[in-house]
Formats: C-alpha cells, sequence, structure tokens
C-alpha cells in the first residue's frame, strides 16, 4: 500500500512537471482563455481591451497575480476563480461555470437545431431573430435552457424585465439579447450584480469579456475571518441580519439560498458583501393572486442544510426565510457550517452574556425549526429584530468594556 501509494505520488508529481514543461509556468489572458471565439454567446466584450494585450496596447491590463496566474490552475481551479489586479486595484475574474458546464450549455443550444457541429451563436441570433429580439419569448420557448437560473425562477415577468432593463445599462452593444440569455443560463451573478449594485450589499461589477466576469476583490471570507474578537464577529452578524431584514422588505424580495461562510466576504471598511450571489430567488410581491401571510420556512428535510421550497417562496408576499438562512445557517450554535460548526458568535466576553441573558435564546429562535408535535411555529422575524437590537447595543456599549 505504501509503495502504491509512492508510485501515485510520483506519477502526480511528475504530469505536473510536463504539464508546466510542455504549457509553460504562467496562463496568458489571452483570446483562448477569455473563450472570445464563442462571442456573441459569451457575457460581453465591454472589458476586452482591457485585458486582451492586442486590442489597446497604450492601456494598464488586467493580470493575474499569485498562483492564479500559474498555468497549473487551470487543472485544479474547479470554480474557474482567478484573482488580479487593474493597477493597484484587487479585482477577481470569474468563469461563472466549470469548463464542462460551459460546453454543457452549448451542447443543449445545439441540440435546439439537433446539430453535431453547431455555431452556438448563430443559432441564440436566429433564435432571437424569429422572435423579434424578445429575451422574455425566448426564455418561455426554452425553459430548460434559460428558465432554470434561481433569480426567475418564480416565473415573474417583472423581475426578468428589471434584470434586462439594468443589463442594457452596461451592454449597450448590438449583441446584448445574446450576452443577456447566455449568462442568464450559466449563471445569473452579473445580472445580480448590475441590478442590485446600489444597496451596497454587492461588489461592484467592472464588465465582462468572453466567459469572463470582472468584479472587485472584497477581501477575506467570514470563514477567513471566524477567529477575530468577538466584537468583530458580532458586528458582521449584525450586518448579516440587517442585509436579511432589507432583502425581505425590498421592492423585489431576495432570497439567499447558499449561505455559506465562504460566499460572504468583508471589505477594508468593515463591510460584509455577498461574493457569490448566483442562488438568489427573486419574488415579486406585487403580482396578483399571491398568498398574503408570510410564509414560514419550516426547516423540515435535513437538519445540517438549508431546506426550502421554490414553489412557497415563490407563492407569498413575504417569508421569514432569510432569518432562518442567517441564523441558522451562520449564527446558531448548531450552523451549517463545516468550518464554524459552532456559529459566528461563539464564546461572548463575559460581560455579553451578564448583561445580555437573552442572547443566547434569540439566535436559537430565530435558528428554530418547525415542531408538528407541538404545533409551535418559530416566530423568527421577531426574534431576529430583538437579536439585532441587542447587538447594536453592545456595540454601541463595548468601548466601555474594551
Amino acid at each position: 500500500m505504501i509503495k502504491k501509494k509512492k508510485f501515485l505520488s510520483l506519477m502526480s508529481g511528475t504530469f505536473m512537471l510536463m504539464t508546466v514543461y510542455l504549457c509553460g509556468w504562467d496562463i496568458s489572458l489571452d483570446e483562448a482563455f477569455v473563450e472570445l471565439p464563442s462571442c456573441p454567446s459569451c457575457y460581453g466584450q465591454g472589458l476586452c481591451p482591457l485585458i486582451l494585450p492586442h486590442q489597446n496596447a497604450s492601456v494598464q491590463r488586467i493580470e493575474l497575480t499569485g498562483t492564479s496566474g500559474w498555468k497549473l490552475m487551470r487543472f485544479v481551479n474547479y470554480k474557474n476563480v482567478y484573482y488580479g489586479h487593474s493597477g493597484e486595484n484587487p479585482v477577481v475574474l470569474k468563469k461563472l461555470a466549470h469548463d464542462t458546464e460551459l460546453r454543457e450549455f452549448d451542447k443543449k443550444v445545439c441540440n435546439m437545431k439537433r446539430a453535431l457541429n453547431c455555431n452556438v451563436s448563430e443559432i441564440l441570433g436566429n433564435l432571437l431573430w424569429r422572435n423579434n429580439y424578445d429575451v422574455a419569448l425566448v426564455i418561455r420557448q426554452h425553459p430548460s435552457v434559460f428558465g432554470k437560473s434561481d433569480s426567475i425562477m418564480c416565473n415573474h415577468s417583472r423581475i426578468l424585465q428589471h434584470l434586462y432593463r439594468k443589463y442594457t445599462k452596461i451592454d449597450k452593444g448590438p449583441h446584448q439579447q445574446q450576452h443577456f440569455l447566455t449568462t442568464l443560463a450559466i449563471n445569473s451573478e452579473p445580472l445580480l450584480l448590475s441590478a442590485f449594485e446600489q444597496t451596497g450589499w454587492f461588489p461592484a461589477l467592472r464588465g465582462t469579456c468572453g466567459r469572463v466576469i470582472v468584479e472587485d476583490y472584497v477581501g477575506p471570507t467570514l470563514t477567513q475571518l471566524s477567529h477575530v474578537p468577538w466584537l468583530e464577529r458580532a458586528d458582521y452578524a449584525r450586518q448579516l441580519l440587517e442585509m436579511a431584514q432589507e432583502f425581505s422588505y425590498s421592492e423585489f424580495r431576495l432570497y439567499l439560498t447558499d449561505v455559506s461562510l465562504d460566499n460572504f466576504a468583508v471589505d477594508a471598511e468593515g463591510k460584509v458583501k455577498i461574493i457569490d450571489a448566483e442562488n438568489i430567488v427573486m419574488v415579486d410581491p406585487s403580482v396578483l393572486n399571491l398568498e398574503t401571510t408570510e410564509h414560514v420556512n419550516e426547516g423540515i428535510g435535513c437538519t445540517d442544510c438549508l431546506s426550502f421550497s421554490y414553489e412557497d417562496l415563490c407563492g407569498h408576499t413575504s417569508a421569514d426565510h432569510n432569518f432562518f438562512a442567517v441564523c441558522k445557517g451562520m449564527l446558531s450554535s448548531t450552523s451549517y457550517s463545516r468550518d464554524l460548526p459552532v456559529g459566528l458568535l461563539y464564546s461572548p466576553p463575559s460581560w455579553v452574556t451578564e448583561k445580555y441573558p437573552a442572547l443566547q435564546r434569540d439566535i436559537e429562535d430565530c435558528a428554530g425549526h418547525f415542531s408538528r408535535s407541538s404545533h409551535h411555529i418559530p416566530r423568527r422575524r421577531d426574534a431576529a429584530i430583538r437579536l439585532l437590537f441587542h447587538i447594536q447595543d453592545i456595540l454601541r456599549k463595548s468601548v466601555k468594556y474594551s
């Protein structure tokens, strides 16, 4: 067994060395890397002059930094996320999907015409032309290709109109419909960023080139900051609760369905932002015939993950889902995080537990599961408001005890 492990390690090392020898050390930010030939079936081309060297030699180009620039990363970087800089500003380059998922999208489009060797851009262009360049009609005709994004899962027409209207403000080119459909089908994150950047909860979207988007780098994730002093973590919790509250009352409800600590980061000013916005469900509460009573997420289906129903979220004008997601997912002593199962608010100072004995109870009430046996419906929204008030009060008085 030991010899076998040594042999496998040797083979793995040999493969890596051969890769470096044959391909070189560094990734080239060229047309092949950004998949420019896929355009206009891509995310856009507005940022290409800052990425591709031959387009404008006089401008300061975006470049990869650290290990993100190693060619070996193309084999191990499953999420296709790379770090770089634009001048002195750190940025993140995302392909928004694994290479196999990008190929799967191309295959689905080709299957519309049952063609083996097809031109994806040509098919999308013809599809839009036949539908008078109406993206909503195209989505309705091919929901299995373009209608799977969490952002439009509720099929509320005003949501699609809002996303498209905001998107056309950053993409004014002749192929904006193809860019929009491709982005929506693969990963709607840049659409959310362009639509809700003004909220302050998302990083700025700098632009697109081929099948790469560039966002501002925010900072370390909450996982990486899980060791900082309790008061700092309490401030992050405050912001998460404020985010949950704002998203739950906004014109379009934004429901967080992936609350991993790795999906939130903190910038240099201490502001928490969402750095993975793919899995956000949007609901238009103005839609007729929605249930007006608040939907309570019963937390049924699993004890160590965030269970939810698209039908329930889409069918109600309001829901306590965000409070459940934040409290149970990140703050509770039985949170979902593998890196921090004790929750973000673990080990409070003694003066906090003495002055605020109800703090832990409010956390667990906010995270509480629905119990059919006792017919107890958790009052998460009320618990979340009390918890937020306590944390705000603690942070105001913390100077006295620091």
